[in-house]
């Protein structure tokens, strides 16, 4: 392959594979991408000698001033946007100037320039990566980089050193640097073989430099760096059609939790439907008004207690959620007794919600990092609702809790639910609630006209216990409403629950759920409205349950006496997988290990990762005894002892030939016998010179050592310039030297020598 279409395609590739490293990120629109792709394709015919080249070299002024227009643009956009800064026109920019310069290539600058915006490109790209794609993208832009540079270097060296200047009486075919460029024998297989095993090893070497030197960058002071993805419905307010659609295309990964009970099952159809009847209970709602979900914020309605008793662990913090299952007094071990524990990883939500599976009793959050200098600390909030706070650590106290931080970033905890097939303990059950909180739940807004009044009663009128109330709105719903994420409207009514009651009889989870509500609260039932997500998906490389956005639900509680708050789902039940693909595992389980790994590497993973590394050597922690110990060596350790014992003597032993080696060697060893009459010759005199001190230097070029020797007043400067040029011809252009030429030459080059 010639060499400029080479070097072409390697950047090419380059800037493609910066672009969709950025647009695997989710920074990039849609319109956007199509506008760069659309871009790329233009600049790859703009080729110097070629029209749509030649139209951007005619209008170089008018594009700089419109890169200088678009420059002010996006300095007034983000300056607009302070104090919450939005650099994305600064991005859009930088995808601008790449564009323009892809179709601007001439010079040396112009390579340099786009390596440069590429490699902005990436930096942005790693800031906002949560996906193993980064990790993907990044590895072949490594490569690409190393193949773009080399051969960039290559050309340059080609352009400002190869091109020979021929006199006008000169009778040897002029060498130019566009023959040369596009020549075939300047690069091949070999060369991207060696160049890519070292992008390669450099890769290597660079991700073990990662794992081992001491963490000082965002992961060590922010404790890992997420990207923060709002999704409606864990707000403060929850407006009816803006979260129950569950699409399918939302692929986004909000969690992830790892539940010993349900990896313990050995049937994986059992698993399957244990996973897709996982309530994931998130935010909790109380007052209803015009179709939308409010919290009331009534500190009457906190009912979360923390727990202290001294059995508990003082490395982590304990928060009691439900104190009429177990209250404060009985302790952490009795909430945690027959409870399901669940190890939950939040992933992609900026809300502070302490998701675990309904009925949770218990979170449990361990204290800071070593090296954090961020954590997490829970909190209760109204409707024994759990939040997550981070919080800025004190090294002089970890337990002071008091500096606030602006942002939730994520966070890693344990909850423990009871498990709803068991019956609560009636020692422990509360039969009534507060009557400030009974009559939040039982509230109803006047914009709901008297017929919604009359449906509850026709429904409910009938029953005589709560549990028979809530079973009597669901069988109603299911019979005479449907499933929909095609929602309509009737704006005449106030009210969209009624709107969806009596007229539209079509919805998705969020009007299933509010109506549930209100027709029993109207029925005298307390009830309390959550959003959350329901199922998952089991990855058994992983060996855990991942959730995606596209599972996001909503739900009722309802409070049945002595049962307490029982789950109400009046949705009808969607069939959907609970197993991914292989294909789908796969890619989970990398960007399970990408988040874990490489976003949120701190200090105290770097900790527990060389303790791995030890316990896998055999060195594991033995626990301490007074008094001198002599620990035997295992087999392991003695393998690994003789193995860097062996090397050691192996590269002592070649130390010599090594030297030698890397030593520079005698330019007749150098020699070649199947080069060309001229080569040797030019070789012969230069060897002649450098026994008389006036050798040529590695980094010279030939035509540099010619003007050196001019200068220096050689006898025979004349002939010397004649050799120079044919040398450079027959060796860099593959020119053939007629034998009568080089007959001439072998009689002239006596001449040459150093002046006495």
């Amino acid at each position: 392959m010639r060499f400029r279409l080479v070097h072409k395609l390697a950047t090419f590739l380059l800037a493609s594979t910066a672009i969709f490293t950025l647009a695997t990120s989710g920074m990039l629109s849609t319109p956007t991408l199509v506008l760069v792709v659309a871009a790329l394709v233009l600049a790859w015919q703009a080729d110097p000698d070629s029209r749509i080249g030649q139209w951007f070299d005619r209008r170089t002024v008018v594009l700089n001033v419109l890169t200088l227009l678009l420059l002010a643009v996006a300095v007034f956009q983000v300056a607009r946007s302070f104090p919450d800064l939005d650099l994305s026109p600064f991005l859009d920019f930088v995808l601008f100037l790449l564009a323009l310069k892809m179709c601007q290539r001439r010079a040396g600058r112009d390579y340099l320039q786009i390596f440069i915006l590429t490699f902005l490109i990436m930096l942005a790209a790693a800031w906002m990566a949560t996906s193993v794609v980064f990790m993907v993208g990044f590895g072949v832009y490594g490569m690409l980089a190393t193949w773009a540079l080399v051969l960039f270097h290559l050309r340059r060296e080609i352009e400002e050193n190869y091109i020979v200047r021929h006199s006008s009486e000169s009778r040897t075919e002029q060498v130019t640097a566009t023959r040369v460029l596009n020549s075939r024998r300047v690069v091949g297989l070999s060369f991207f073989v060696a160049t890519g095993s070292v992008a390669l090893l450099v890769l290597l070497g660079s991700s073990l430099v990662f794992a081992m030197v001491p963490r000082v960058g965002l992961g060590f002071i922010l404790g890992g760096v997420r990207r923060q993805v709002g999704i409606a419905g864990f707000t403060d307010q929850v407006k009816l059609g803006m979260h129950g659609s569950i699409s399918p295309d939302n692929q986004t990964v909000v969690l992830r939790a790892q539940i010993p009970s349900i990896t313990a099952l050995g049937d994986d159809k059992v698993r399957e439907r244990v996973i897709a009847s996982l309530y994931w209970r998130g935010t909790v709602y109380d007052t209803y008004d015009k179709g939308e979900w409010l919290r009331s914020r009534d500190d009457s309605m906190r009912t979360l207690f923390t727990i202290s008793d001294s059995s508990a662990d003082l490395s982590r913090s304990y928060l009691l959620v439900d104190p009429s299952a177990v209250p404060p007094a009985f302790g952490r071990k009795a909430a945690q007794k027959d409870a399901i524990a669940q190890t939950i990883e939040i992933v992609a939500l900026s809300h502070p919600v302490a998701f675990a599976v309904d009925h949770p009793v218990l979170f449990e959050i361990p204290q800071p990092a070593t090296g954090s200098f961020t954590a997490i600390d829970l909190e209760p909030r109204w409707a024994d609702e759990t939040s997550l706070r981070a919080y800025r650590v004190n090294p002089a106290n970890p337990y002071d809790r008091r500096q606030s931080l602006g942002e939730f970033l994520g966070a890693t905890y344990r909850a423990y639910s009871r498990d709803a097939s068991r019956a609560r303990p009636s020692s422990v059950a509360a039969t009534e609630l507060p009557p400030t909180a009974r009559a939040r739940y039982l509230h109803v807004p006047d914009s709901l006209t008297p017929r919604v009044r009359a449906l509850a009663n026709e429904i409910v009128a009938a029953q005589g216990s709560p549990t028979a109330k809530v079973q009597a709105v669901v069988a109603w719903l299911g019979r005479t409403h449907g499933y929909t994420t095609n929602l309509r409207r009737d704006e005449r009514i106030a009210d969209p629950v009624e709107d969806f009651l009596f007229e539209e009889k079509a919805g998705h989870c969020e009007y299933f759920a509010s109506s549930a509500a209100i027709l029993l609260r109207l029925g005298g039932v307390p009830t309390r409205y959550i959003n959350g997500f329901l199922g998952g998906e089991w990855n058994n490389m992983r060996q855990s349950v991942t959730v995606r956005e596209n599972r996001a639900h909503s739900w009722v509680e309802a409070y049945l006496g002595s049962e307490g708050w029982v789950r109400v789902d009046a949705t009808p039940a969607l069939g959907r997988t609970s197993r991914m693909g292989a294909l789908s595992q796969l890619f989970d389980s990398a960007e399970q290990f990408w988040g874990r790994w490489v976003v949120e590497y701190s200090a105290s993973q770097q900790l527990l990762l060389a303790q791995r590394v030890g316990r896998h050597l055999g060195f594991a922690s033995r626990d301490y005894h007074p008094g001198p110990t002599h620990a035997p060596i295992t087999k392991r350790q003695a393998l690994f002892l003789a193995a860097g014992v062996f090397i050691v003597f192996a590269l002592a032993s070649q130390r010599r030939r090594l030297l030698r080696w890397r030593a520079p060697r005698p330019r007749a060893v150098l020699r070649r016998h199947s080069e060309s009459p001229i080569v040797r010759m030019y070789r012969t005199t230069i060897d002649r010179l450098a026994s008389a001190g006036l050798g040529r230097q590695p980094s010279e070029t030939p035509h540099e050592y010619l003007r050196r020797m001019v200068d220096a007043r050689i006898e025979g400067a004349p002939v010397l310039a004649q050799l120079t040029d044919l040398y450079t011809s027959a060796y860099y252009g593959a020119v053939p030297i007629p034998p009568e030429e080089v007959a001439r030459m072998r009689g002239e080059s006596r001449r040459i020598d150093v002046a006495p």
